[in-house]
Protein backbone atom coordinates (compact mmCIF):
# COMPACT_ATOMS: atom_id res chain seq x y z
CA UNK A 1 0.00 0.00 0.00
CA UNK A 2 1.54 3.48 -0.89
CA UNK A 3 1.98 6.07 2.04
CA UNK A 4 -1.19 8.39 0.57
CA UNK A 5 -3.20 5.76 0.46
CA UNK A 6 -2.45 4.16 3.74
CA UNK A 7 -2.54 8.09 4.81
CA UNK A 8 -6.67 8.19 3.53
CA UNK A 9 -7.50 5.42 4.84
CA UNK A 10 -6.04 6.56 8.39
CA UNK A 11 -7.89 9.43 8.10
CA UNK A 12 -10.87 8.00 7.18
CA UNK A 13 -11.22 6.06 10.05
CA UNK A 14 -9.71 8.88 12.65
CA UNK A 15 -11.98 11.60 11.48
CA UNK A 16 -14.90 9.47 10.98
CA UNK A 17 -17.41 8.67 14.36
CA UNK A 18 -16.19 5.18 13.11
CA UNK A 19 -15.41 2.61 10.25
CA UNK A 20 -18.65 0.38 9.26
CA UNK A 21 -18.49 -1.72 6.19
CA UNK A 22 -22.25 -0.45 5.26
CA UNK A 23 -23.56 3.07 4.86
CA UNK A 24 -27.52 4.52 4.95
CA UNK A 25 -28.93 7.93 5.43
CA UNK A 26 -29.32 8.25 8.43
CA UNK A 27 -32.35 10.19 8.72
CA UNK A 28 -33.77 7.60 7.07
CA UNK A 29 -36.37 7.09 3.91
CA UNK A 30 -39.89 7.85 2.87
CA UNK A 31 -42.06 4.86 2.93
CA UNK A 32 -42.78 5.41 -1.05
CA UNK A 33 -39.66 6.50 -1.49
CA UNK A 34 -36.33 5.34 -3.10
CA UNK A 35 -34.07 3.41 -0.42
CA UNK A 36 -30.63 2.91 -1.26
CA UNK A 37 -27.39 1.93 1.18
CA UNK A 38 -23.73 1.02 -0.03
CA UNK A 39 -21.31 -1.78 1.32
CA UNK A 40 -17.67 -2.10 1.37
CA UNK A 41 -17.59 -4.92 -1.55
CA UNK A 42 -14.72 -6.88 -0.31
CA UNK A 43 -15.69 -6.57 2.93
CA UNK A 44 -19.10 -8.20 3.09
CA UNK A 45 -21.05 -10.80 1.46
CA UNK A 46 -24.93 -11.70 1.99
CA UNK A 47 -26.97 -8.25 3.26
CA UNK A 48 -30.00 -8.83 5.25
CA UNK A 49 -32.44 -6.05 6.19
CA UNK A 50 -33.76 -6.58 10.37
CA UNK A 51 -36.47 -4.60 12.20
CA UNK A 52 -34.88 -3.29 15.11
CA UNK A 53 -38.64 -3.46 17.11
CA UNK A 54 -38.10 -7.44 17.00
CA UNK A 55 -35.12 -8.28 15.72
CA UNK A 56 -37.14 -9.89 12.84
CA UNK A 57 -35.30 -10.62 9.08
CA UNK A 58 -37.23 -8.37 7.03
CA UNK A 59 -35.53 -9.44 4.11
CA UNK A 60 -33.37 -12.39 3.62
CA UNK A 61 -30.57 -11.16 1.07
CA UNK A 62 -30.77 -8.07 -0.50
CA UNK A 63 -29.60 -7.62 -4.01
CA UNK A 64 -25.88 -6.23 -4.74
CA UNK A 65 -24.69 -4.31 -7.45
CA UNK A 66 -22.71 -1.40 -9.23
CA UNK A 67 -19.21 -2.12 -7.79
CA UNK A 68 -17.79 1.21 -8.36
CA UNK A 69 -14.10 2.16 -6.77
CA UNK A 70 -12.67 5.03 -4.46
CA UNK A 71 -10.20 7.04 -4.60
CA UNK A 72 -8.73 4.64 -2.01
CA UNK A 73 -9.09 2.00 -4.31
CA UNK A 74 -11.77 0.17 -1.99
CA UNK A 75 -14.67 -1.03 -3.94
CA UNK A 76 -18.63 0.34 -2.76
CA UNK A 77 -21.59 -1.76 -4.39
CA UNK A 78 -25.13 -0.44 -3.96
CA UNK A 79 -28.22 -2.56 -2.01
CA UNK A 80 -31.73 -1.34 -3.15
CA UNK A 81 -34.07 -2.03 -0.81
CA UNK A 82 -37.11 0.50 -2.30
CA UNK A 83 -39.63 -2.31 -2.05
CA UNK A 84 -39.61 -2.05 1.55
CA UNK A 85 -42.25 0.57 2.20
CA UNK A 86 -43.41 -0.32 5.88
CA UNK A 87 -42.68 2.01 8.48
CA UNK A 88 -40.51 1.39 11.67
CA UNK A 89 -37.01 1.52 12.27
CA UNK A 90 -34.75 -0.96 10.56
CA UNK A 91 -30.68 -2.26 10.51
CA UNK A 92 -28.79 -3.49 7.49
CA UNK A 93 -26.66 -6.64 8.78
CA UNK A 94 -23.76 -8.43 7.24
CA UNK A 95 -21.66 -11.15 8.37
CA UNK A 96 -19.32 -8.03 9.11
CA UNK A 97 -21.25 -5.59 11.16
CA UNK A 98 -24.31 -3.92 11.10
CA UNK A 99 -25.45 -0.08 9.98
CA UNK A 100 -26.75 2.26 12.05
CA UNK A 101 -30.55 2.15 12.94
CA UNK A 102 -32.68 4.04 10.01
CA UNK A 103 -36.20 4.77 9.79
CA UNK A 104 -38.60 4.41 6.95
CA UNK A 105 -41.69 6.83 8.03
CA UNK A 106 -43.19 9.66 6.42
CA UNK A 107 -41.95 12.54 8.71
CA UNK A 108 -38.32 10.72 7.91
CA UNK A 109 -37.11 14.86 7.30
CA UNK A 110 -39.09 16.99 8.71
CA UNK A 111 -37.14 17.70 11.50
CA UNK A 112 -33.31 17.85 9.96
CA UNK A 113 -35.97 20.14 7.95
CA UNK A 114 -36.96 22.46 10.76
CA UNK A 115 -33.32 22.40 12.23
CA UNK A 116 -31.92 23.50 8.62
CA UNK A 117 -33.90 26.50 8.41
CA UNK A 118 -33.82 27.77 12.54
CA UNK A 119 -30.01 27.41 11.86
CA UNK A 120 -30.57 30.51 9.91
CA UNK A 121 -32.02 32.37 12.86
CA UNK A 122 -29.26 31.10 14.76
CA UNK A 123 -26.38 33.06 12.36
CA UNK A 124 -28.91 36.33 12.84
CA UNK A 125 -26.38 39.27 13.66
CA UNK A 126 -27.61 42.81 15.32
CA UNK A 127 -29.92 41.03 17.60
CA UNK A 128 -29.78 39.00 20.78
CA UNK A 129 -30.16 35.35 20.29
CA UNK A 130 -31.61 33.19 23.38
CA UNK A 131 -32.36 29.71 21.94
CA UNK A 132 -33.85 27.03 24.23
CA UNK A 133 -33.41 24.15 21.80
CA UNK A 134 -29.47 25.04 21.06
CA UNK A 135 -28.77 26.72 24.48
CA UNK A 136 -27.23 29.38 22.38
CA UNK A 137 -27.76 32.77 24.54
CA UNK A 138 -26.05 35.69 22.97
CA UNK A 139 -26.28 39.37 23.74
CA UNK A 140 -27.00 41.80 20.58
CA UNK A 141 -23.63 42.03 18.24
CA UNK A 142 -22.05 44.77 15.50
CA UNK A 143 -24.82 47.08 16.67
CA UNK A 144 -22.65 49.73 14.45
CA UNK A 145 -22.39 48.07 11.39
CA UNK A 146 -21.24 49.88 9.10
CA UNK A 147 -18.66 52.45 7.94
CA UNK A 148 -17.72 53.48 4.00
CA UNK A 149 -14.70 51.52 3.70
CA UNK A 150 -13.23 53.98 0.80
CA UNK A 151 -14.61 57.08 -0.71
CA UNK A 152 -17.49 56.73 -3.75
CA UNK A 153 -19.57 58.69 -5.83
CA UNK A 154 -22.00 59.16 -3.02
CA UNK A 155 -20.18 58.70 0.56
CA UNK A 156 -16.88 59.75 1.50
CA UNK A 157 -14.70 57.02 3.60
CA UNK A 158 -15.99 56.80 7.15
CA UNK A 159 -19.42 57.78 6.30
CA UNK A 160 -21.59 55.96 9.24
CA UNK A 161 -24.62 53.89 7.15
CA UNK A 162 -27.07 51.80 8.87
CA UNK A 163 -26.56 48.40 7.24
CA UNK A 164 -27.09 46.49 11.13
CA UNK A 165 -28.96 43.04 10.72
CA UNK A 166 -28.90 40.05 8.42
CA UNK A 167 -27.14 37.01 8.77
CA UNK A 168 -23.35 35.70 9.81
CA UNK A 169 -22.31 34.09 6.18
CA UNK A 170 -20.45 31.33 7.96
CA UNK A 171 -18.90 30.94 10.85
CA UNK A 172 -17.15 34.04 11.18
CA UNK A 173 -19.22 37.31 10.99
CA UNK A 174 -18.62 38.59 7.55
CA UNK A 175 -22.05 39.69 6.13
CA UNK A 176 -22.32 39.23 2.08
CA UNK A 177 -25.11 40.18 -0.61
CA UNK A 178 -23.72 37.21 -2.94
CA UNK A 179 -24.56 34.61 -0.35
CA UNK A 180 -27.32 36.40 1.22
CA UNK A 181 -29.48 37.04 -2.15
CA UNK A 182 -28.67 33.03 -3.06
CA UNK A 183 -29.72 32.10 0.33
CA UNK A 184 -33.20 34.20 0.20
CA UNK A 185 -33.67 33.01 -2.93
CA UNK A 186 -33.43 29.17 -2.71
CA UNK A 187 -35.65 29.55 1.01
CA UNK A 188 -38.64 31.16 -1.04
CA UNK A 189 -38.19 28.69 -3.55
CA UNK A 190 -38.43 25.90 -1.66
CA UNK A 191 -41.46 27.21 0.02
CA UNK A 192 -42.83 28.05 -3.42
CA UNK A 193 -42.20 24.61 -4.53
CA UNK A 194 -43.87 22.97 -1.43
CA UNK A 195 -45.27 24.94 1.51
CA UNK A 196 -46.70 22.61 3.45
CA UNK A 197 -43.64 21.49 4.59
CA UNK A 198 -43.22 25.17 6.15
CA UNK A 199 -46.94 25.59 7.76
CA UNK A 200 -46.10 24.15 10.83
CA UNK A 201 -42.92 25.98 11.56
CA UNK A 202 -43.34 29.21 12.93
CA UNK A 203 -40.98 31.46 15.49
CA UNK A 204 -42.59 32.55 19.02
CA UNK A 205 -45.41 35.14 18.33
CA UNK A 206 -44.97 34.96 14.94
CA UNK A 207 -48.12 34.11 12.23
CA UNK A 208 -45.70 33.49 9.42
CA UNK A 209 -43.56 30.05 8.50
CA UNK A 210 -40.21 30.55 10.31
CA UNK A 211 -38.91 30.57 6.58
CA UNK A 212 -40.65 33.19 5.29
CA UNK A 213 -39.46 34.90 8.80
CA UNK A 214 -36.12 34.58 8.16
CA UNK A 215 -35.89 35.25 4.58
CA UNK A 216 -37.99 38.68 5.54
CA UNK A 217 -35.04 39.29 7.88
CA UNK A 218 -32.51 39.45 5.72
CA UNK A 219 -34.31 41.10 2.81
CA UNK A 220 -34.57 44.09 5.09
CA UNK A 221 -30.76 43.87 5.60
CA UNK A 222 -30.30 43.88 1.44
CA UNK A 223 -32.46 47.03 1.53
CA UNK A 224 -30.00 48.62 3.92
CA UNK A 225 -27.37 47.62 1.39
CA UNK A 226 -28.49 49.42 -2.22
CA UNK A 227 -27.22 52.68 -2.78
CA UNK A 228 -29.18 55.97 -3.94
CA UNK A 229 -28.33 55.36 -7.58
CA UNK A 230 -29.81 51.88 -7.25
CA UNK A 231 -26.17 49.98 -7.38
CA UNK A 232 -25.49 47.47 -4.23
CA UNK A 233 -22.92 47.06 -2.48
CA UNK A 234 -21.10 43.95 -1.74
CA UNK A 235 -19.93 43.02 2.08
CA UNK A 236 -20.02 44.08 5.58
CA UNK A 237 -16.98 42.89 7.65
CA UNK A 238 -13.99 43.98 9.57
CA UNK A 239 -10.94 44.87 8.28
CA UNK A 240 -9.08 41.73 10.13
CA UNK A 241 -10.47 38.32 10.22
CA UNK A 242 -11.59 37.74 13.86
CA UNK A 243 -10.50 35.76 16.66
CA UNK A 244 -11.84 32.63 18.09
CA UNK A 245 -14.80 34.83 19.77
CA UNK A 246 -17.94 35.37 20.18
CA UNK A 247 -19.79 38.03 17.92
CA UNK A 248 -20.65 40.43 20.55
CA UNK A 249 -16.85 40.48 21.51
CA UNK A 250 -15.92 41.75 17.87
CA UNK A 251 -15.44 45.14 18.65
CA UNK A 252 -13.36 46.38 15.36
CA UNK A 253 -15.31 48.41 13.19
CA UNK A 254 -16.54 46.90 10.48
CA UNK A 255 -16.57 47.95 6.95
CA UNK A 256 -18.82 48.53 4.13
CA UNK A 257 -17.14 47.56 0.63
CA UNK A 258 -17.79 49.06 -2.57
CA UNK A 259 -21.10 48.12 -5.18
CA UNK A 260 -21.07 45.76 -8.19
CA UNK A 261 -23.05 44.77 -11.02
CA UNK A 262 -22.79 41.19 -10.27
CA UNK A 263 -24.03 41.73 -6.95
CA UNK A 264 -26.67 44.64 -7.79
CA UNK A 265 -28.36 42.26 -10.29
CA UNK A 266 -28.52 39.45 -8.00
CA UNK A 267 -29.97 41.91 -5.88
CA UNK A 268 -32.78 43.29 -8.31
CA UNK A 269 -33.71 39.19 -8.86
CA UNK A 270 -34.41 38.64 -5.22
CA UNK A 271 -36.08 41.49 -4.36
CA UNK A 272 -37.88 40.94 -7.85
CA UNK A 273 -38.70 37.63 -6.98
CA UNK A 274 -39.45 38.02 -3.58
CA UNK A 275 -41.73 40.72 -4.25
CA UNK A 276 -44.16 37.67 -5.57
CA UNK A 277 -43.88 36.00 -2.37
CA UNK A 278 -43.70 37.60 0.22
CA UNK A 279 -47.08 39.62 -1.31
CA UNK A 280 -49.97 37.22 0.36
CA UNK A 281 -47.95 37.81 3.73
CA UNK A 282 -47.08 41.67 3.39
CA UNK A 283 -48.54 43.59 0.44
CA UNK A 284 -46.32 46.88 1.67
CA UNK A 285 -43.05 45.31 1.48
CA UNK A 286 -43.96 43.58 -1.25
CA UNK A 287 -44.27 47.03 -3.04
CA UNK A 288 -40.64 47.77 -1.43
CA UNK A 289 -39.05 44.74 -2.31
CA UNK A 290 -40.55 45.06 -6.45
CA UNK A 291 -39.11 49.40 -5.93
CA UNK A 292 -35.87 48.51 -5.05
CA UNK A 293 -35.44 45.86 -7.93
CA UNK A 294 -36.36 48.25 -10.49
CA UNK A 295 -34.04 50.46 -9.13
CA UNK A 296 -31.58 48.48 -9.12
CA UNK A 297 -32.26 47.17 -12.72
CA UNK A 298 -32.01 50.93 -13.82
CA UNK A 299 -28.55 51.38 -12.81
CA UNK A 300 -27.55 48.04 -14.46
CA UNK A 301 -29.62 49.44 -17.47
CA UNK A 302 -26.82 52.39 -17.31
CA UNK A 303 -23.41 50.00 -16.31
CA UNK A 304 -23.72 47.81 -19.24
CA UNK A 305 -20.38 45.65 -18.33
CA UNK A 306 -19.39 43.77 -15.62
CA UNK A 307 -17.89 46.32 -12.63
CA UNK A 308 -16.49 45.60 -9.19
CA UNK A 309 -15.43 48.41 -7.07
CA UNK A 310 -12.75 46.81 -5.89
CA UNK A 311 -9.10 47.25 -4.55
CA UNK A 312 -6.25 45.09 -3.03
CA UNK A 313 -6.92 44.90 0.35
CA UNK A 314 -10.98 44.54 0.33
CA UNK A 315 -10.49 40.99 1.30
CA UNK A 316 -8.39 41.24 4.52
CA UNK A 317 -11.27 40.60 6.98
CA UNK A 318 -13.49 38.54 4.14
CA UNK A 319 -13.99 36.26 1.72
CA UNK A 320 -13.91 37.95 -2.13
CA UNK A 321 -17.11 36.32 -3.75
CA UNK A 322 -15.36 37.60 -7.02
CA UNK A 323 -13.11 36.06 -9.54
CA UNK A 324 -9.80 34.98 -7.20
CA UNK A 325 -7.00 32.28 -7.14
CA UNK A 326 -9.18 29.57 -6.04
CA UNK A 327 -12.68 30.43 -7.62
CA UNK A 328 -11.85 30.96 -11.44
CA UNK A 329 -15.14 29.34 -13.13
CA UNK A 330 -15.83 31.48 -16.67
CA UNK A 331 -18.52 32.69 -15.15
CA UNK A 332 -16.57 34.97 -13.15
CA UNK A 333 -15.72 36.63 -16.23
CA UNK A 334 -19.10 38.17 -16.54
CA UNK A 335 -22.44 39.30 -14.92
CA UNK A 336 -24.28 37.81 -17.53
CA UNK A 337 -25.11 35.04 -16.21
CA UNK A 338 -26.33 37.24 -13.17
CA UNK A 339 -28.32 39.92 -15.08
CA UNK A 340 -30.59 37.23 -16.88
CA UNK A 341 -31.71 35.89 -13.71
CA UNK A 342 -32.82 39.49 -12.96
CA UNK A 343 -34.34 39.85 -16.33
CA UNK A 344 -36.31 36.46 -15.76
CA UNK A 345 -37.76 37.44 -12.16
CA UNK A 346 -38.26 41.20 -13.28
CA UNK A 347 -40.54 39.94 -16.45
CA UNK A 348 -42.17 37.39 -14.57
CA UNK A 349 -43.20 40.20 -11.51
CA UNK A 350 -43.87 43.10 -13.72
CA UNK A 351 -45.22 41.47 -17.08
CA UNK A 352 -42.74 43.91 -18.76
CA UNK A 353 -41.99 42.92 -22.43
CA UNK A 354 -38.59 44.85 -21.95
CA UNK A 355 -37.13 42.56 -19.69
CA UNK A 356 -38.16 39.37 -21.28
CA UNK A 357 -36.53 40.93 -24.58
CA UNK A 358 -33.41 41.46 -22.69
CA UNK A 359 -33.05 38.44 -21.39
CA UNK A 360 -33.47 36.41 -24.56
CA UNK A 361 -31.14 38.85 -26.25
CA UNK A 362 -27.87 37.84 -23.68
CA UNK A 363 -29.13 33.98 -23.23
CA UNK A 364 -26.83 31.22 -23.74
CA UNK A 365 -27.52 27.90 -22.73
CA UNK A 366 -23.95 27.89 -21.65
CA UNK A 367 -24.90 29.83 -18.24
CA UNK A 368 -26.86 27.26 -17.24
CA UNK A 369 -25.66 24.88 -14.32
CA UNK A 370 -26.30 24.61 -10.74
CA UNK A 371 -27.70 27.70 -8.50
CA UNK A 372 -24.94 29.13 -7.03
CA UNK A 373 -23.28 32.85 -6.35
CA UNK A 374 -20.99 32.20 -8.74
CA UNK A 375 -23.60 31.63 -11.15
CA UNK A 376 -27.12 31.76 -10.62
CA UNK A 377 -29.02 31.88 -14.05
CA UNK A 378 -30.61 28.34 -13.80
CA UNK A 379 -33.04 29.93 -11.03
CA UNK A 380 -34.39 32.68 -13.57
CA UNK A 381 -34.59 29.49 -16.54
CA UNK A 382 -36.82 27.42 -13.85
CA UNK A 383 -39.01 30.49 -13.01
CA UNK A 384 -39.36 30.99 -16.67
CA UNK A 385 -40.34 27.74 -17.55
CA UNK A 386 -42.96 27.73 -14.77
CA UNK A 387 -44.80 31.12 -16.36
CA UNK A 388 -44.17 31.22 -19.61
CA UNK A 389 -46.53 29.34 -21.83
CA UNK A 390 -46.15 26.55 -24.28
CA UNK A 391 -43.86 27.69 -27.49
CA UNK A 392 -40.59 27.50 -28.86
CA UNK A 393 -39.14 29.65 -26.17
CA UNK A 394 -39.93 27.61 -23.73
CA UNK A 395 -39.14 24.61 -25.41
CA UNK A 396 -35.53 25.61 -25.96
CA UNK A 397 -35.10 26.81 -21.88
CA UNK A 398 -36.54 22.89 -21.33
CA UNK A 399 -34.43 21.17 -23.64
CA UNK A 400 -31.28 22.90 -22.79
CA UNK A 401 -31.94 22.62 -18.87
CA UNK A 402 -31.96 18.91 -19.82
CA UNK A 403 -28.97 19.03 -20.83
CA UNK A 404 -27.41 19.77 -18.13
CA UNK A 405 -29.26 17.86 -15.95
CA UNK A 406 -28.38 14.45 -18.11
CA UNK A 407 -24.89 15.05 -17.42
CA UNK A 408 -25.45 15.34 -13.67
CA UNK A 409 -27.31 12.31 -13.71
CA UNK A 410 -24.45 10.23 -15.84
CA UNK A 411 -22.19 11.70 -12.95
CA UNK A 412 -24.47 10.04 -10.32
CA UNK A 413 -24.53 6.59 -12.40
CA UNK A 414 -20.82 6.17 -12.63
CA UNK A 415 -19.52 7.21 -8.78
CA UNK A 416 -19.74 5.48 -5.50
CA UNK A 417 -22.39 6.49 -4.12
CA UNK A 418 -24.46 8.41 -6.80
CA UNK A 419 -22.82 11.63 -6.49
CA UNK A 420 -23.72 13.63 -9.55
CA UNK A 421 -21.27 17.06 -8.55
CA UNK A 422 -18.03 15.54 -9.27
CA UNK A 423 -16.51 18.78 -8.58
CA UNK A 424 -14.87 18.38 -4.99
CA UNK A 425 -13.96 22.03 -4.21
CA UNK A 426 -14.73 24.80 -1.41
CA UNK A 427 -18.34 23.75 -1.13
CA UNK A 428 -19.02 20.47 -2.77
CA UNK A 429 -22.08 19.55 -0.51
CA UNK A 430 -23.54 22.71 -1.54
CA UNK A 431 -22.71 21.63 -5.35
CA UNK A 432 -24.04 17.95 -4.28
CA UNK A 433 -27.55 19.89 -3.17
CA UNK A 434 -27.98 21.51 -5.90
CA UNK A 435 -26.86 19.22 -8.58
CA UNK A 436 -29.83 17.30 -7.35
CA UNK A 437 -32.28 20.54 -7.43
CA UNK A 438 -31.87 20.83 -10.96
CA UNK A 439 -31.96 16.99 -11.89
CA UNK A 440 -35.37 17.59 -10.23
CA UNK A 441 -36.29 20.87 -12.32
CA UNK A 442 -35.71 19.02 -15.33
CA UNK A 443 -37.48 16.06 -14.88
CA UNK A 444 -40.66 18.39 -13.89
CA UNK A 445 -40.05 20.57 -16.19
CA UNK A 446 -40.43 17.75 -18.65
CA UNK A 447 -43.42 16.52 -16.96
CA UNK A 448 -41.45 13.33 -15.83
CA UNK A 449 -40.48 11.71 -12.51
CA UNK A 450 -37.96 9.44 -14.28
CA UNK A 451 -34.92 10.58 -11.66
CA UNK A 452 -36.11 10.95 -8.66
CA UNK A 453 -33.60 7.83 -7.28
CA UNK A 454 -31.10 10.09 -8.21
CA UNK A 455 -32.59 13.51 -6.31
CA UNK A 456 -32.61 10.84 -3.53
CA UNK A 457 -29.12 9.77 -4.16
CA UNK A 458 -28.00 12.90 -3.08
CA UNK A 459 -29.81 13.31 -0.58
CA UNK A 460 -28.28 9.99 1.54
CA UNK A 461 -24.99 10.92 0.29
CA UNK A 462 -24.99 14.28 2.46
CA UNK A 463 -27.02 12.20 5.08
CA UNK A 464 -24.75 9.71 5.68
CA UNK A 465 -24.02 7.13 2.37
CA UNK A 466 -20.76 8.10 2.09
CA UNK A 467 -17.27 7.29 2.56
CA UNK A 468 -17.41 8.47 6.40
CA UNK A 469 -20.54 6.79 7.46
CA UNK A 470 -21.45 10.21 8.87
CA UNK A 471 -23.85 12.68 8.29
CA UNK A 472 -22.79 15.76 6.92
CA UNK A 473 -25.29 17.87 9.34
CA UNK A 474 -24.45 18.65 12.93
CA UNK A 475 -26.76 16.49 15.07
CA UNK A 476 -28.68 14.93 12.52
CA UNK A 477 -27.90 11.23 12.25
CA UNK A 478 -26.57 8.61 14.94
CA UNK A 479 -22.97 9.83 13.14
CA UNK A 480 -22.82 13.60 12.19
CA UNK A 481 -20.53 16.05 11.73
CA UNK A 482 -18.69 17.46 15.34
CA UNK A 483 -16.23 19.50 15.10
CA UNK A 484 -17.73 22.09 13.54
CA UNK A 485 -15.36 24.80 12.34
CA UNK A 486 -17.80 27.78 13.57
CA UNK A 487 -15.83 30.77 16.02
CA UNK A 488 -19.25 30.88 18.60
CA UNK A 489 -19.06 27.19 18.70
CA UNK A 490 -15.12 27.28 19.59
CA UNK A 491 -15.55 29.82 21.51
CA UNK A 492 -18.00 28.75 24.02
CA UNK A 493 -18.54 24.67 23.31
CA UNK A 494 -22.55 25.35 22.41
CA UNK A 495 -23.24 22.33 19.85
CA UNK A 496 -25.25 24.14 17.13
CA UNK A 497 -27.61 22.23 15.11
CA UNK A 498 -28.68 21.60 11.93
CA UNK A 499 -25.38 22.96 10.18
CA UNK A 500 -24.16 21.18 6.47
CA UNK A 501 -20.48 21.84 6.24
CA UNK A 502 -18.49 22.31 2.86
CA UNK A 503 -17.69 18.55 2.34
CA UNK A 504 -14.62 17.37 0.64
CA UNK A 505 -12.61 19.51 -1.13
CA UNK A 506 -9.17 18.72 -2.58
CA UNK A 507 -7.14 21.77 -2.36
CA UNK A 508 -8.00 21.42 1.47
CA UNK A 509 -6.69 24.84 1.62
CA UNK A 510 -6.35 24.69 5.27
CA UNK A 511 -3.92 22.23 5.13
CA UNK A 512 -5.39 19.62 7.57
CA UNK A 513 -7.89 17.41 5.11
CA UNK A 514 -5.97 15.22 2.46
CA UNK A 515 -5.66 16.52 -0.75
CA UNK A 516 -6.49 15.31 -4.30
CA UNK A 517 -8.42 12.41 -3.21
CA UNK A 518 -11.77 13.11 -4.52
CA UNK A 519 -14.87 12.69 -2.17
CA UNK A 520 -12.08 11.74 0.57
CA UNK A 521 -10.47 15.07 0.89
CA UNK A 522 -12.38 15.64 4.22
CA UNK A 523 -11.72 15.36 7.89
CA UNK A 524 -14.01 16.39 10.93
CA UNK A 525 -11.54 19.09 12.02
CA UNK A 526 -12.72 22.18 13.58
CA UNK A 527 -9.17 23.22 12.04
CA UNK A 528 -10.42 22.52 8.66
CA UNK A 529 -12.10 25.36 7.73
CA UNK A 530 -12.06 24.38 4.23
CA UNK A 531 -14.26 21.60 4.89
CA UNK A 532 -15.70 21.70 7.88
CA UNK A 533 -17.03 24.98 7.67
CA UNK A 534 -21.38 25.92 7.71
CA UNK A 535 -22.26 28.67 5.21
CA UNK A 536 -25.74 29.74 4.83
CA UNK A 537 -26.01 29.27 1.55
CA UNK A 538 -25.23 25.30 2.01
CA UNK A 539 -28.21 25.07 4.20
CA UNK A 540 -30.44 26.42 1.95
CA UNK A 541 -29.53 24.28 -0.87
CA UNK A 542 -30.33 21.24 1.32
CA UNK A 543 -33.71 22.61 2.21
CA UNK A 544 -34.22 23.35 -1.49
CA UNK A 545 -33.25 19.20 -2.62
CA UNK A 546 -36.04 18.07 0.18
CA UNK A 547 -38.62 20.44 -1.21
CA UNK A 548 -37.84 19.35 -4.39
CA UNK A 549 -37.53 15.79 -3.34
CA UNK A 550 -41.28 16.12 -1.48
CA UNK A 551 -42.64 17.64 -4.50
CA UNK A 552 -41.79 14.53 -6.67
CA UNK A 553 -44.60 12.74 -3.82
CA UNK A 554 -46.78 15.91 -4.00
CA UNK A 555 -48.12 16.85 -7.23
CA UNK A 556 -44.60 19.13 -8.68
Amino acid sequence: MTKVLSYIIGATVAFSAQSADIMVNQSGYLPAGDKFAYVLADQAHEVQLVSVADGRVVVGELERSGEISLPDERKVTAVDFSKVNHAGWYQLVTDNGQSVPFQIGDDAYLPLNDRLVHALYLQRSGMPIQDISTGMNRPESHMQDGLIFRDDAFHKAGTKLDVVGGWYDAGDFGKYVATTTITVSRLLEAYRQTPQLYAQSKLPGSDKPAIIDESIYALDWLLKMQREDGAVYRKVSGASWPAKIGPWQDTQPRYIYGISTPETAKFAATMAFAARIIKPYDADLSRQYLSAAIHASNYLSGHKEQFFDWQEGDDSGSGPYMFNKFDTEVSLDTDVDERLWAYAELYITTGQEKFKQAFQDSYDPQWIDIFEWKNPAAMGVWHLILSEEKGEFRDQLINDLDKVAARYIQQAQESPFRVANQRFIWGSNKMTAEAGILIAWADFAKGRLDNRASVQSQIDYLLGANAFDMSFVTHSGTYSVRNLHHLYRIATGVSLPGYLVGGPNEMAQAGVAPKNMGMLSYVDSEKSYAVNEFAIDYNASLIGLIAVHHAYFNHY
